[in-house]
């Protein structure tokens, strides 16, 4: 039985999953919500196959974790997330499937992805929204180059490949965290040249009007080296041949290359073997990365591969902070109001996208388990789980895109709109206290109360008549918990707390997502008392 890893930041996506996986035969090791969890999961378990979201709960990304996982057994990985943008050229991992899905295509892009581990291809037909990543990725070139070697059993040569696939991930990781350049170009010259063991590497930045290549940053270099012209940008030496051509340029021994202008700083340092790759730009080449050997080396293919890997993700990581720069321009000239607004809206599209999954998956149940007979009760369960987080929105809209909501004019609005659904003689009554709260705990605490409600009116009063009292209340003391009850005057039931698959196993998870309790009485009806916090959205981000 195969182990799959979930890293997903939304809750009921995650259930649909664990429930699509267990159904197929799968064992789900763990469920995660952020990269520090997922990873924690990993190491534990140990998994045969990920499922990742790219954008998690902490705000880190889903390719994070992969990159802290490398060092232990191959992880099939199959990401699943709307953000399929933010899956960059190196990113490890095996494929993609772009939300919505169904869990068919699901299960169908993971015994693909299963294949790529066992066999390395991939046979279609592929599910919809579904694209490899191996053959762009490193994953992808690390196993070819493992495979031939293993062949030859030159578990040496292994051993530095590895190393220096781990150092890639590891400076991929490091630049996407620093936004000043010059740290991160000094970074990159230290890692290389620790990857192939030399003791000098260089970046050269081309320069348009004077066609030359400047020293930018460096490693092992004496005083004086960083921040001098190494050469033209022409055929008149390795890394001027490098720039020109856009092809790697090999001289493994320059005592022997009669044909180059060098500079005094080469005797001084005693260079005598190099390796020069491009590093690409948007539209000219952003320069050369230099690797420079005291002692005479004959280099190869694998040298090259290694430098050149590193030499695109120096690109991106240029690229990147270029965008950086503009961007950070780009909001120093907006004034406040208009910056919040720019974040709001991401979060607010980032919001839709997870609920309108969640609208599909529920859809895609619904159909898989109504029958004819129970078919009006299945779709008033869609409209009222619908009705909530469309509910959500309209608080969010009404009160111009803030981060918080007013959780009681919410539950008194969402209250009477399940009235409406059931049209019922069943009594109700809602009375509320305001109590602002993040959207994250207002989405999860309508959910419940919708479930709890609705709950009441299907199952608590047989001969159709009675009351439910619905009451929202905001702290009243140092322990700054806020309350949330639902009681009916029914029959009385005792939950089941092990269920997972609707309801009440719902509600456990969602209240256990906001740090929530529940105390169930049934005497004379059913009482469900809730306590959670009232903690704003910045403790919360920062617990």
């Amino acid at each position: 039985m195969l182990n799959v890893l979930v890293a997903e930041d939304d809750v009921m996506i995650a259930d649909f999953i664990e429930e699509a996986l267990i159904s197929e035969g799968y064992e789900v090791s763990g469920i995660a919500r952020t990269v520090p969890e997922a990873v924690r999961l990993g190491q534990l378990h140990r998994p045969d196959l990920a499922i990742i979201d790219m954008k998690l709960a902490d705000g880190g990304l889903g390719t994070e974790i992969i990159a802290q996982l490398l060092e232990g057994p191959r992880i099939g990985v199959l990401y699943a997330s709307g953000n399929i943008n933010l899956i960059g050229e190196d990113a490890d991992g095996d494929a993609y499937i772009a939300k919505p899905y169904d869990n068919t295509d699901l299960m169908l892009a993971l015994r693909l992805v299963t294949q790529i581990v066992s066999d390395g291809v991939a046979t279609p037909p592929f599910p919809r929204g579904f694209h490899l990543l191996r053959e762009k990725g490193r994953e992808g070139r690390e196993k070819t180059e493992l495979k031939a070697l293993s062949r030859s059993h030159d578990l040496a040569q292994i051993a530095t490949l590895r190393r220096q696939q781990a150092a890639i991930a590891g400076f991929g990781s490091f630049a996407l965290r620093q936004s000043d350049l010059l740290t991160v170009l000094t970074e990159a010259a230290k890692v290389c040249a620790e990857g192939l063991d030399v003791p000098f590497c260089k970046v050269c930045q081309y320069r348009a009007e004077e066609n030359d290549l400047l020293v930018v940053a460096g490693f092992g270099w004496k005083d004086g080296v960083i921040g001098n012209v190494v050469s033209r940008a022409d055929e008149s030496s390795p890394q001027g041949r490098a720039f020109i051509t856009g092809q790697p340029a090999i001289c493994n021994d320059l005592r022997t290359a009669t044909n180059f202008k060098l500079p005094a700083f080469y005797g001084a340092h005693g260079i005598i073997s190099t390796i020069d790759v491009i590093i690409k730009g948007d539209v000219q080449p952003y320069g050369v990365l230099e690797i420079d050997n005291n002692q005479q080396h004959d280099y190869d293919a694998h040298d090259i591969n290694f430098l050149t890997g590193f030499a695109n993700v120096l690109a991106e990581a240029v690229a990147t902070a270029g965008r950086l720069s503009v961007l950070n321009t780009t909001i120093a000239e907006k004034d406040r109001l208009l910056d919040q607004k720019k974040v709001l809206a991401e979060e607010l599209q980032h919001r839709v996208r997870n609920n309108m999954q969640l609208v599909y998956a529920m859809l895609s149940r619904q159909l898989e388990e109504t029958t004819d007979a129970g078919g009006q009760r299945g779709i008033r369960s869609i409209a009222r789980r619908v009705s909530t987080l469309a509910q959500v929105y309209d608080n969010l809209l009404g009160n111009e895109m803030t981060r918080t909501t007013d959780f009681g004019s919410y539950a008194k609005s969402l209250c009477t709109n399940i009235a409406e659904i059931q049209a019922s003689s069943i009594r109700q009554t809602c009375t509320v206290e305001p109590l602002m709260l993040d959207l994250d705990t207002v989405t999860a605490l309508g959910i419940v109360l919708a479930e709890l409600v609705t709950n009441s009116y299907d199952h608590a009063f047989p001969d159709g008549t009675g009351a439910i009292t619905v009451s929202v209340r905001a702290p009243n003391d140092a322990t700054g918990m806020a309350s949330l009850t639902v009681s009916d005057n029914g029959k009385g039931f005792v939950p089941e707390y092990a269920s997972k698959r609707h309801g009440l196993g719902l509600v456990r998870r969602l209240l256990e997502q906001v740090r929530g309790t529940v105390v169930t009485t049934s005497d004379h009806g059913t009482t469900w008392s809730i306590k959670f916090p009232a903690i704003s959205v910045e403790a919360r981000e920062n617990d």
